[in-house]
C-alpha cells in the first residue's frame, strides 16, 4: 500500500527588485506574477528603492488508487497544453488549493481539478479580513487517435458561493455548462480544445483553440466585431534534433486572443486568480509571435534563447479595451468594431538569453540577459529594457517575466 502515495513540497523565500515594466505590472494588479503576499523594502546597502520581499511554497500528496486511477490534493498550480503558453490552463499565476483525479484507461487521459481561488490580492483586501473566495472546476479529456495524434476537450467554470463551493460541480463527468443551466447560474464557463500532431518524427504541430463566448451570426455571418465574440487561438511548431543535432530543439508559436476573452461583470466569476490571469500573462485583447531555441551541448550545460513579439492593445483614460481582467466587461466603451489590439496600441519585442550550468546535483550556476522594447502609440508609454543576471540556484525553477 506504501509505494501508492507520494508527496512533494518546497519553500522558495525571495527578496528581489524587478524591471520597471513588472512594477508597472504589480502596481496595476497589486500583486507580484506568480506569487502571493508580499512586502516592500528598501535596502541603502545595495541601493535598493524599490525591493519586494515574498514567500512562495507549495506542496502535495498523491495517491495511486488503481492502476488507471490516481488523485493529488495540494497546493500548487497546473499547466495544460503543449505550447510555451497556454491559452486553458496556464502556471502563470500564483498558487492555489486543488484536488486533481487522474484517470488513465485505453487511449483516454481525463483530468479533474477542483480548485478554490482568490478573488482579489492581499493589497486589494481590507486589513484584518480574509481574502474572498471564489471557486473553479476544470476537466480536461485527451484521447490518442493514434500513437502520434492526440486530440482533447477542455471545460472549465469559475463561480463565487456565499456558502462555499457548488457540489454540482463536483460530478466528474458532467457537462458545466449543462449544470449552469440547470442552476440558473450566473457563472462564467469557458470550454476549449486542444491537440499535437507528431510528424516527420521529429516535428511536432500542436494548437489550442478556447471559447469564452459566442454568436454564430455575429461571428461568421454579419462580422462586425462584437464584443462577446471572445475566443483565442494558438498554433504551434516544435523541431526535436534540429538538422539531426542532439539536443537541438526549436519551437515557433503564436497566440491571439480577442479583447474582452476571460472576463467577466463580476469579478468573482473572472478567469483569474489572485488578481492574475489563469491563462496567459497578457490578459487578452493582443497577439504573439515566439520563437525559442534549446541547446544541450554537453549533459551538464544548457543554452536557451528566446525571441518574442507582442501586439497590445491599453487602456485609455479608463476606457476598458479589453486587455485588463481586473476591469468589468460591462464597462466596455460599445458593443460592436472590436478588434485585436485595440485602444492605445503598442508592439513590445523581448530577446533573452539563458545559459545554466549544474554544478552538482540539482545545484545550478545561471547566467541570462534579457532585453525588452515598447513601442507606444502614445510615446509616453515608450520603455527601453535590459538587465543582466548571474545566480546560484539549488532546486527550484526559474521565475520568468516574459510579457
Amino acid at each position: 500500500m506504501d509505494d501508492r502515495i507520494y508527496f512533494y513540497a518546497n519553500i522558495v523565500e525571495t527578496q528581489a527588485r524587478f524591471p520597471g515594466y513588472v512594477n508597472e505590472r504589480i502596481t496595476r494588479d497589486r500583486a507580484i506574477p506568480g506569487a502571493g503576499y508580499y512586502k516592500s523594502y528598501q535596502s541603502e546597502l545595495f541601493d535598493i528603492s524599490q525591493g519586494y520581499d515574498f514567500l512562495n511554497a507549495q506542496g502535495y500528496i498523491g495517491f495511486n488508487l488503481t492502476r488507471h486511477v490516481g488523485a493529488q490534493f495540494g497546493y500548487g498550480r497546473h499547466f495544460i497544453g503543449n505550447g510555451y503558453r497556454s491559452l486553458l490552463l496556464s502556471d502563470f499565476a500564483n498558487n492555489y488549493l486543488y484536488l486533481k483525479l487522474n484517470w488513465k484507461v485505453w487511449r483516454f487521459h481525463y483530468q479533474n481539478i477542483f480548485a478554490e481561488l482568490a478573488v482579489n490580492s492581499d493589497k486589494n483586501t481590507p486589513e484584518g479580513q480574509v481574502i474572498p473566495k471564489k471557486y473553479m472546476a476544470a476537466h480536461h479529456l485527451s484521447y490518442n487517435l493514434r500513437p502520434n495524434l492526440n486530440f482533447g476537450v477542455f471545460e472549465a467554470v469559475v463561480f463565487s458561493r456565499n456558502n462555499g463551493f457548488e457540489l454540482n460541480y463536483l460530478n466528474p463527468v458532467i457537462l458545466y455548462r449543462t449544470a449552469e443551466q440547470g442552476l440558473n447560474s450566473p457563472d462564467n464557463v469557458l470550454i476549449g480544445f486542444d491537440g499535437h500532431w507528431d510528424i516527420f518524427r521529429h516535428v511536432r504541430l500542436y494548437g489550442q483553440f478556447m471559447l469564452d463566448e459566442f454568436v454564430f451570426r455575429e461571428l461568421f455571418i454579419e462580422r462586425q466585431g462584437w464584443w462577446a465574440n471572445k475566443f483565442g487561438i494558438q498554433g504551434g511548431l516544435q523541431y526535436v534534433n534540429v538538422l539531426g543535432i542532439d539536443h537541438l530543439d526549436l519551437r515557433a508559436e503564436f497566440n491571439l486572443v480577442r479583447p474582452y476573452t476571460y472576463s467577466y461583470s463580476d469579478s468573482a466569476a473572472v478567469y483569474n486568480h489572485y488578481h492574475q490571469p489563469l491563462a496567459h500573462p497578457l490578459g487578452a485583447n493582443f497577439q504573439e509571435w515566439l520563437l525559442s531555441i534549446r541547446y544541450q551541448p554537453l549533459p551538464r550545460l544548457l543554452i536557451e534563447s528566446r525571441l518574442i513579439n507582442m501586439q497590445i492593445g491599453e487602456d485609455d483614460k479608463d476606457v476598458n479595451w479589453g486587455g485588463n481582467l481586473l476591469l468589468p466587461n460591462t464597462t466596455r466603451p460599445g458593443d460592436y468594431g472590436n478588434t485585436v489590439a485595440q485602444g492605445v496600441g503598442a508592439r513590445i519585442w523581448l530577446a533573452q538569453f539563458d545559459v545554466s550550468y549544474q554544478l552538482a546535483h540539482h545545484v545550478f550556476a545561471d547566467l541570462s540577459y534579457v532585453m525588452r522594447r515598447k513601442d507606444s502609440d502614445d510615446d509616453q508609454r515608450d520603455s527601453n529594457t535590459s538587465w543582466i543576471s548571474l545566480g546560484l540556484r539549488v532546486n527550484v525553477g526559474r521565475q520568468r517575466f516574459d510579457f
